[in-house]
């Protein structure tokens, strides 16, 4: 993950920020182990929501812990952390660096893009199918080749995997970091915070206008439309962070400054004041609640609280397949209890099963890691023009 000093619009570097700047670009060449650290945290959380909901269903033993993860929404806490790593990674990766200049970069960000994200993503789908052809209902094969693509949604083909949705997010968000490289704005400050305002703006009007037009009327992509919106803010967002977090973004009377201390303060203060306003059900604490702890969690975690240890820099660096395969791995096992085919296993505690769940798709994920992921990004490395042997941190 290559950082290269280049001068911010706001801010007039001396000669003490240029230095600063490009010890920080030799930093960044290697992976930041507390952002690999909180990303195996976010899919820890995730993993823990999915499995107690799943589980509750057999046992009434430690129900608690799905009622914690329920009350908080542990699962959107971790994607707001994902999606906060990938602003904060992301565009970083994507500098006019390579021989070739700027095309020849762009080109290496996509092919890297690329390797990264679909080689183990096939191979989740192609898992996806047959545990729903074995145990479960089965898909048709037009469903199972459409989800090849990651957007299978847009041609009307359900996911084999509900949560393959943030990976949709995840490539908008490319597509507009690819966009704004092209037209020389995505290290500019101005336009990372423009990215913030505009996703923030359509989550509010797209609310409103469900106030005004019943939903039900609404195709289920616009019913997501608000939702998808502020996530793309998220990413923004961490974008914009990792400018002031490299030095090269200063708190200034600037529109880009504001922009990064006042959307976080925004997020955090918006479910005191919606529950003042008693616009949400007071039987739950409703995503905003998430949305703040991600959030918060975030900066906590990369400013004065950095987590470093090989244990979570390791769960970090396999986390894409911990994310993508633990509900393979934990509807296997709901299967097995439900079906009584492992009586030992019946009517535990909630919490062992979110722990053999855990313990199961970490074993899992570490032989698609070591097996389908890391090679695949290696040959992508190769493939990709200019490219050094750096790791990236995504």
């Amino acid at each position: 993950m290559r950082s290269v000093s280049t001068p911010s619009p706001l801010v007039i570097p001396s000669v003490a920020t240029t230095v600063a700047a490009h010890a920080s670009a030799i930093q960044a060449t290697f992976r930041l182990d507390y952002i690999d650290s909180l990303r195996g945290i976010a899919a820890l959380l995730v993993i823990w929501l999915h499995v107690s909901e799943v589980f509750v269903r057999l046992s009434t033993s430690g129900a608690w812990l799905y009622d914690a993860a329920w009350a908080i929404n542990s699962g959107r806490v971790g994607v707001v952390l994902f999606f906060a790593i990938s602003g904060f990674v992301i565009p970083s990766s994507l500098r006019s660096t390579a021989p070739g200049g700027a095309r020849e970069a762009l080109r290496a960000f996509l092919i890297h893009r690329f390797f990264r994200l679909f080689p183990v993503y096939w191979v989740s789908v192609l898992a996806a199918c047959m545990l729903g052809w074995t145990l479960m209902q089965p898909f048709s094969v037009s469903t199972a080749l459409m989800n090849l693509t990651m957007v299978q949604t847009v041609f009307g083909f359900p996911d084999v995997i509900g949560l393959y949705w943030t990976l949709r997010i995840e490539l908008v968000f490319y597509a507009l970091c690819a966009g704004l490289f092209v037209i020389g704005g995505l290290h500019w400050p101005a336009w990372l915070a423009a990215g913030v305002v505009a996703g923030l703006l359509c989550y509010v009007g797209g609310h409103a206008l469900r106030r005004l037009i019943p939903s039900e009327t609404w195709p289920e992509d616009l019913v997501q439309f608000p939702s998808y919106a502020l996530f793309l803010a998220f990413m923004f967002w961490g974008a914009l962070f990792r400018r002031w977090h490299d030095g090269r973004l200063h708190f200034a009377p600037t529109a880009s400054a504001a922009v990064l201390v006042l959307f976080p303060l925004l997020v955090c203060t918006a479910p005191p004041l919606i529950a003042l306003l008693n616009f949400w059900r007071p039987t739950r604490l409703g995503d905003t609640v998430a949305h703040a702890l991600g959030l918060g969690t975030f900066i906590l975690c990369t400013t004065c609280w950095r987590l470093r240890g090989p244990v979570g820099a390791w769960l970090g660096e396999i986390s894409y397949s911990l994310y993508l395969f633990h509900p393979i791995v934990f509807y296997v096992l709901f299967e097995l209890v439900r079906q009584g085919r492992v009586p030992a296993l019946a009517g535990l505690h909630v919490g062992t099963y979110v722990f053999l769940s855990v313990l199961l798709t970490i074993g899992v994920a570490s032989a698609t890691y070591y097996g389908i992921e890391r090679p695949a990004i290696r040959l992508g490395r190769r493939m990709a023009p200019g490219r050094t042997a750096a790791k990236t941190a995504l």
